[in-house]
């Protein structure tokens, strides 16, 4: 069995480059990285002597800088090259490789009000970041843990906030707010979380006890004000104002890290406001519900094209309307964010028609529906879901994952193999699109996929770096100086996807 089962180059823009090496191991992650990190000087030599080689007989001609070493999504050591040193002269005495980065530390405690927790996954340190099993860690907490596979994403909820984030990713939602963190790590279907981001997150006070190696979570003083319940409409500045406080001390009391709330949610007044709630009947909206026509191809009268830096908060302020509302109007669940460049309702909903429904087919076809990507493919194909492409020339299948794009679908294969299927359809890497159909919750689409990775590459061990282009009925390019004739090249093959 070879060493590496895969590997990725990443160009350091000099001309050389960075090489990350896959171990091919069947053990867990946590457990190989834990006996990697135990290895003895003899088998640092050895190692060293195997990536040498490695590289000698992979990349003749190629400059590499440094070696990453991963088993699975665990980053167990970084090695540096003495010199930027192309692979046939490797071999010198002065192309050396220096230890620079140790294997995650298993070390750590987490205790919970002062009782040590016992989780059926380790707790780990990694990057200088504690991370727990989310769903045990949860229960621990008294909080509800969810997860959606076919979106990829997981949740938390207590005390009235919500944490929602892609599995994976640095961006997370806290009630509605989209927000940075740490990335979270998934290993034998466990998620693992940022401990310190959840705990602060939801209300409590993180310290670590350095000399223990604990990390120790405790709840914060409760308020003994009065509280009020969120109506529709809502807004904390309209709270506020109502009873005669401030946004800021709203947040305080309530340990609210974003100005998103939601109906239903019970919020402390502050002891030092003006009115109690008692005095408060409720704070008047100046929005009536209303229910999102079955068929609708037009916007309503204001719209708004999201800028880089907006959130649903900060787009909601601007036009005087509520979080939920801009959610509500634009189709939006808890763990979705805001894309730049895509334009959103605000005064109505966005447009939106059904033509295909989930199960209405049972299996892959080479034949699929010219469904309209802004009036219903954006809605049915969302960031996170992983789907099955058909060549429709060769029958060929692969799975793939929607990683985002608005003015049309940004995907990667999932896996090398499905990787290595993709470009044996193009037979080179290259931007003239083919015509595909989009197997996905039952529904057989017809699309349009370019075989030239490029930009973001969120998937590192798929054998490929970078994602592609893919293309419904009416899907444009994200930026305006695309040619014309790459966009009318994709369209065309969704018709022929579509039989047409």
């Amino acid at each position: 069995m070879d060493l590496f089962r895969s590997y990725q180059l990443i160009e350091s823009g000099d001309g050389s480059y960075d090489l990350i090496l896959y171990m091919d191991t069947e053990m867990n992650d946590v457990e190989f990285a834990e006996e990697f990190g135990r290895i003895d000087e003899e088998n640092k030599k050895r190692l060293n002597r195997n990536i040498i080689d490695y590289i000698k007989e992979k990349f003749p001609n190629i400059k590499i800088n440094a070696v990453k070493i991963m088993a699975g999504s665990i980053l167990l050591s970084t090695f540096m090259l003495g010199t930027p040193a192309v692979a046939s002269a490797a071999e010198s005495p002065t192309s050396s490789i220096t230890y620079t980065q140790s294997a995650y530390n298993y070390n750590v405690k987490i205790s919970v009000n002062g009782t040590l927790q016992q989780f059926r996954t380790r707790p780990f340190i990694y990057n200088n970041t504690t991370y727990v099993p989310l769903y045990d860690f949860g229960k621990a907490i008294g909080a509800s843990v969810w997860w959606n596979d076919t979106s990829n994403t997981v949740g938390i909820n207590k005390n009235g906030i919500q944490i929602a984030f892609v599995r994976g990713s640095s961006k997370a939602r806290v009630n509605g707010v989209q927000v940075t963190m740490p990335n979270s790590i998934v290993i034998d279907d466990v998620t693992y979380a940022p401990v310190r981001f959840i705990s602060e997150n939801l209300g409590y006070q993180v310290a670590m006890d350095s000399k223990t190696q604990t990390v120790n979570i405790t709840n914060t003083a409760a308020n003994k004000s009065g509280t009020y319940t969120v109506k529709a409409g809502d807004s904390l500045w309209k709270i506020a104002t109502v009873f005669g406080t401030t946004v800021g001390k709203l947040k305080e009391v309530n340990k609210l890290t974003a100005d998103t709330i939601y109906p239903g949610q019970t919020l402390k007044i502050p002891s030092e406001a003006t009115k109690t709630p008692a005095q408060v009947t409720t704070p008047s909206t100046t929005q009536t519900e209303q229910k999102a026509p079955a068929n609708n191809t037009q916007w309503p009268d204001v719209t708004y094209v999201v800028q880089p830096g907006d959130t649903v908060t900060s787009v909601a302020k601007r036009f005087g309307v509520s979080q939920q509302d801009v959610m509500r109007y634009n189709y939006m669940d808890a763990d979705e964010w805001l894309e730049a460049g895509e334009k959103i309702a605000i005064s109505g909903y966005s447009p939106r028609v059904t033509t295909v429904k989930p199960g209405e087919a049972s299996a892959p076809a080479r034949k699929g529906v010219d469904v309209d990507w802004n009036l219903e493919g954006k809605y049915i194909l969302e960031r996170g879901d992983t789907f099955t492409v058909v060549d429709v020339d060769t029958g060929k299948q692969f799975k793939a994952k929607m990683i985002g794009g608005y003015n049309h679908a940004d995907i990667e294969p999932l896996t090398t193999a499905d990787a290595n299927i993709m470009k044996s359809l193009f037979g080179t890497w290259q931007w003239s699109p083919r015509a595909v159909v989009i197997f996905h919750n039952g529904m057989n689409i017809a699309a349009s996929v370019s075989g030239m990775p490029h930009g973001v590459d969120t998937i590192t061990n798929n054998g490929v770096n970078g994602h592609f282009d893919l293309y419904m009925k009416n899907s444009t390019s994200h930026s305006s100086s695309t040619s014309k004739v790459y966009i009318q090249q994709h369209q065309n093959m969704v018709m022929k996807a579509a039989g047409k």
